[in-house]
């Protein structure tokens, strides 16, 4: 096979394209998951102890084969990383996602980006466009149609559960710009990872210490300890494939993860547990995406190339 055909199949060819529709499958598939297995018997808090302690060892394990050794002089940035960009968002999510749609659940996480530039351009860490403040103000109307009483009525889903999901992508961007200020130079993506789910792993081992039993995983019903391994499986292998997509393509075209996982998260919540998300909620998505869009473009007449949605590798 010729130099350039390999190129195309690994840069800019079939194969990004593949792993954003795989990633989109997976991650878009979170929420679904989620909702069952907390409205079957295992509490949010518990199921994300079990989530991230699962990921953490096949991640974890991945990195020892690779014979990799976690720099410990950079805990304080562990932490900070667990707690920001795993514990809290993943935690509220599967609380919110217990209450609300799960395809609605989805479309607020595809929020991520606007509140990343919206703490970005406050922190300074993003140069200042009108045309940001476009993109933002879009996306911002696009939330505000999903909390009208008509919307949160034909969904059936409680404002407080709504507002409860934007948790997520709040500590999400919090995360994101964090990372982006202060990620120490010489640390490698896979260690974060890797750092991060650990960390994450063991402040909701001591969350759930503090606030309820352990759910016996081992004395589940067939299905829910099915459907948690596979998760925990899942999300491992999730970020496994992410970092390799930005190797490969770079973080701008990686960053289109965000509209596939959007999109099949809707279809798999109306699919599994039969969700209609009224014309309104459509508008948003739309509106969200196109706010996304604007933002971007901004950034591109501004030449910022680094995007905040990803690291080095």
């Amino acid at each position: 096979m010729s130099s350039h055909r390999t190129n195309f199949l690994l840069g800019t060819g079939y194969l990004p394209i593949a792993l954003i529709v795989i990633l989109g499958l997976i991650w878009g598939g979170v929420p679904s998951i989620a909702k069952y297995v907390t409205t079957h018997g295992v509490s949010p808090l518990n199921y994300s102890f079990w989530i991230f302690s699962i990921s953490s060892v096949i991640v974890g394990t991945i990195n020892f084969i690779r014979s990799r050794r976690l720099p410990p002089r950079y805990l304080r940035f562990y932490i900070v990383c667990g707690v920001t960009g795993s514990a809290i968002p993943t935690t509220a999510m599967y609380y919110a996602v217990s209450e609300i749609p799960a395809g609605l659940m989805v479309l607020l996480i595809s929020a991520t980006p606007i509140f990343t530039y919206m703490i970005a351009l406050t922190s300074k860490t993003e140069k200042y466009h009108p045309l940001k403040t476009v993109g933002v103000l879009m996306a911002f109307i696009g939330i505000v149609l999903i909390l009208l009483p008509d919307s949160v009525a034909e969904m059936k889903a409680p404002i407080g559960g709504i507002l409860l999901g934007l948790i997520a992508p709040v500590f999400y961007a919090i995360n994101l710009v964090y990372t982006a200020n202060c990620r120490p130079a010489s640390l490698h993506t896979m260690d974060m990872a890797v750092c991060m789910l650990i960390t994450a792993a063991a402040i909701m081992f001591v969350a759930t210490m503090l606030f309820e039993p352990l759910y016996p995983l081992w004395n589940a019903p067939p299905l829910i300890a099915g459907l948690t391994l596979l998760q925990g499986f899942l999300t491992s292998i999730a970020f496994c494939l992410f970092f390799y997509l930005v190797k490969i393509s770079g973080a701008l075209y990686s960053s289109q993860v965000t509209y596939s996982v959007t999109i099949i998260g809707i279809i798999v919540g109306a699919y599994v547990h039969d969700e209609v998300l009224p014309i309104l909620v459509w508008v948003a998505t739309l509106l969200m995406f196109a706010g996304i869009g604007v933002i971007q473009k901004a950034r591109n007449l501004t030449k910022e190339s680094r995007s905040l949605a990803v690291g080095k590798t």
